[in-house]
């Protein structure tokens, strides 16, 4: 019975990882296999972004808007032409002795000409464009925001794919390292210096790694897929990171911090949304001024049945007349709208000191986080460094039958943890300071 069981376990200790490769390797020559560098990954999903591409039509859309406040500012001009037939069922009008005879009906052509020029309109179309050219600015400002929010989420997901494709190779190696020594092991149990909980011991081990590979496997495809999505590609495209760049030096905090007050457009949107703000109680205030407007307008009267009549038997005047205009209302109701208005402003200014604030916290602690990335790596390597050694160390008492498998073990699985978390620390510095110029407003510039 043991030996079925351990012909069983052996088997599956073997061709588990061959089936895995196999299928693996099937899938993946099903699919598209895309190399990109960093640099590569940044500009196609920029290019891609459907986020960016509704940002760039908000700010054509702010464009036109900027345009129909000029055209308002432009005389209006109008012109009609109409005819009417009037049927007539009294034949005569008696007067005193006299009568008119009527024709039983009658033509009339009237056409109008009116051009309409506002002289002065409560400064409200000036206000208008220029409240079309600051919503332009701030859509502008917009759209440099999620340029850089879209180029930090791709870096952050290629960066995660990089972690996992990283790992899988940590992996990798270390099922071959415990596929090696439950060889061993078992040389050892059928030379009687090992025993049966021995080799079980490394088989347990060799299953919680290829567990492991799975785990990464299935988490890769997911990252996978959502990176395809970032970057507008096919959902079966197999994107193969490059590496990533080395760690960066670090400037004190202080210059981090003045790059983000001088860069982020979310934060210089705030002084246009202000200037919308003044634009708008000076609107209401001037709301309550009188309007003036000069117009021209000029009429065809033809009561002939000719559609071209004989001379002087139609009318053509021309009228010309300056409008004068004042809302009386508005004395009584402007006041209010002009509270409203400057209330709008005052809480406009107290959203600019909050970001202002959540500004100064982001910058701190992206700051920190890569300080505490990079010590993390310093630490870490002196870690692999103990974790070789100590692995070095029990590889030979093993051989030397002067350690337990358990020791065995134990010392493979800290040498596998240091190299995946110096791996993994490494790829994170670099993420974390990415991080630290998307919160200076800097990372897509």
């Amino acid at each position: 019975m043991y030996r079925k069981s351990k012909r069983f376990i052996e088997w599956k200790a073997v061709w588990i990882p061959v089936v895995l490769f196999m299928y693996l390797g099937f899938t993946a020559s099903a699919q598209d296999t895309l190399h990109l560098s960093l640099q590569q990954a940044i500009e196609l999903g920029l290019q891609n972004s459907k986020q960016l591409k509704i940002s760039r039509a908000r700010v054509q859309q702010a464009l036109l808007q900027y345009q129909q406040a000029k055209d308002a500012m432009l005389p209006s001009a109008k012109i009609s032409y109409g005819a009417s037939e009037a049927f007539i069922p009294t034949k005569q009008l008696v007067f005193g002795r006299d009568t008119l005879h009527l024709p039983g009906t009658s033509r009339l052509y009237l056409g109008t000409l009116s051009i309409q020029e506002p002289i002065f309109a409560g400064n409200q179309l000036r206000y208008a464009r220029q409240s079309a050219e600051i919503l332009e600015k701030i859509a502008s400002l917009d759209t440099s925001n999620y340029r850089n929010q879209i180029t930090n989420a791709i870096i952050q997901t290629y960066g995660s794919l990089l972690k996992i494709i990283g790992n899988q190779k940590v992996v990798a190696q270390n099922i071959e390292d415990v596929q090696q020594r439950l060889i061993e092991t078992r040389h050892f149990e059928e030379q009687g210096l090992a025993t049966q909980n021995d080799v079980l011991r490394f088989q347990l081990q060799l299953s919680d790694v290829q567990l492991t590979a799975l785990d990464l496997e299935n988490n890769r495809k997911i990252v996978n897929y959502n990176l395809n999505i970032l970057l507008g590609l096919p959902d079966t495209t197999e994107i193969m990171p490059d590496s990533l760049p080395e760690a960066f030096s670090l400037q004190p905090m202080e210059t981090y911090l003045q790059m983000a007050l001088q860069n982020r457009k979310d934060l210089q949107a705030f002084q246009y949304r202000l200037q919308l703000n003044d634009l708008q109680i000076r609107k209401e205030k001037d709301s309550r001024l009188p309007t003036l407007g000069v117009g021209v307008s000029g009429y065809y009267i033809n009561p002939n049945n000719d559609f071209f009549p004989p001379k002087n038997t139609y009318l053509a005047p021309v009228t010309v007349g300056l409008t004068l205009g004042w809302s009386i209302s508005s004395l009584y109701t402007a006041p209010h709208r002009i509270a409203e208005a400057q209330v709008q402003k005052t809480e406009t200014q107290l959203q600019q000191s909050l970001l202002t604030d959540q500004i100064k916290e982001e910058i701190h602690q992206q700051y920190r986080n890569y300080q505490l990335a990079m010590q993390r790596i310093k630490v870490l390597q002196v870690a692999l460094a103990q974790a070789e050694e100590n692995d070095r160390m029990m590889e030979s008492k093993y051989r030397n039958q002067l350690a337990s498998t358990t020791d065995r073990i134990d010392a493979e699985t800290l040498l596998f943890k240091a190299r995946v978390d110096l791996q993994l620390a490494q790829v994170d510095a670099v993420l974390a300071y990415y991080q630290l110029l998307a919160s200076t407003g800097t990372l897509s510039q």
